[in-house]
């Protein structure tokens, strides 16, 4: 145990002068090469990046907001004294800014809800569709982008099953560069 003490102890002592000259070095280089530069040393050369950078895009960017009318409705089972309901409501729309220049396909939009429901009670509910979209000017594609709002639906129930339609608008924006 004694001469595992003893070998550390000198090690330490031993490391301390070689840190210094390590420190000196470093100190030593370090003030040549603010020499050098400070003499504007016309052979210092650093070594050229190897860029593989793709550029997506160049020109001016545009900001544009996109909206579009959407008619959903849904039919689901009627429990026999009430209570949950699984409905998938489903629409078509197309988006497209305030010029018409940017607009895109027929977009389907579908959105499954639970929807709570009562006897002879009129049913009311908002939706929050959230639908991706692809986007074309004069027929290219510039991007994609979600359009999203709140559509109200409301109806009737049966004594079996219940229908529910509505309409709102869904909207959304992107940068598109030309």
């Amino acid at each position: 145990m004694k001469k595992i003490l003893f070998s550390l102890t000198l090690a330490a002592f031993a490391a301390g002068p070689a840190m210094a000259a390590g420190e000196a070095e470093f100190g030593k280089g370090l003030a040549v090469l603010k020499a050098e530069l400070a003499a504007g040393a016309p052979d210092l050369k650093l070594p050229e990046p190897d860029l593989k950078a793709v550029i997506v895009r160049e020109g001016d960017r545009e900001y544009v907001r996109v909206s579009g009318h959407v008619n959903l409705s849904g039919t689901g089972w009627m429990p026999k004294d009430g209570g949950y309901t699984s409905i998938n409501f489903s629409g078509y729309t197309t988006v497209r800014d305030s010029f018409g220049r940017v607009t895109s396909n027929s977009v389907r939009v579908s959105v499954y809800e639970g929807v709570w429901l009562r006897p002879n009670q009129y049913v009311h509910h908002s939706l929050r569709p959230n639908v991706s979209v692809s986007l074309y000017k004069d027929g290219k594609y510039v991007g994609s982008t979600y359009v999203s709002g709140y559509i109200s639906v409301s109806g009737w129930p049966s004594s079996s099953y219940v229908s529910l339609n509505g309409s709102g608008y869904l909207d959304g924006s992107l940068y598109i560069t030309d």
